[in-house]
């Protein structure tokens, strides 16, 4: 049996240490739990591909970069198609939180994806890419291919409509800035 090569095993911790990324950067860009499956094998399928070219150490703004660019061409597609994505429930696992605490946590979260729906999709993914997968807006910038003034300026517009959704929809209050 032979030893896995340099490529092979590069290959195989990108995948380990990256693809719980790749797959909320795709959900977050509003992609179906099933989609975002799919969409995320083509991510490492191009990561596979073009491993190579990946620079060590730049792995996190390639993959954020593929993710996007798949994401926008998967919405395309759908809007194409003009199918309504049908909602799957997901089963818990045996060892997963009480009950409440679960629907606590899905509730919020699927009111963040419904906020994050009201975003224009340039908007929408600096967000997501810097807010909730911590990229730096260094990385931003280059994932997206964007100028880093571009990337602030997106951000700020971003958090400016996210705070008056917030307010419009009663979920903070305007005078305290507190969670209703």
């Amino acid at each position: 049996m032979s030893a896995a090569s340099p490529h092979q095993q590069r290959l195989e911790a990108i995948v380990r240490e990256y693809l719980p990324f790749v797959w909320r950067v795709l959900r977050r860009l509003g992609l179906s739990p099933a989609d975002a499956d799919d969409a995320a094998q083509r991510v490492l399928l191009t990561v596979a591909r073009r491993l190579a070219d990946i620079e060590p150490g730049r792995e996190r703004a390639f993959l954020s970069r593929t993710a996007t660019h798949i994401a926008l061409k998967a919405h395309r597609s759908e809007r194409r198609r003009r199918e309504q994505p049908v909602a799957v429930l997901e089963h818990a696992e045996a060892t997963a939180p009480d009950p409440e605490t679960l629907l606590q946590k899905r509730r919020t979260l699927a009111r963040l994806d419904a906020l994050l729906d009201e975003l224009a999709l340039d908007l929408r993914t600096v967000f997501v890419l810097f807010e909730i997968e911590g990229l730096t807006q260094e990385e931003v910038a280059l994932a997206l291919d964007l100028p880093k003034g571009t990337v602030a300026s997106r951000l700020r517009r971003a958090r400016q409509r996210l705070a008056r959704l917030l307010v419009t929809r009663q979920i903070v209050d305007q005078a305290s800035g507190g969670v209703l």
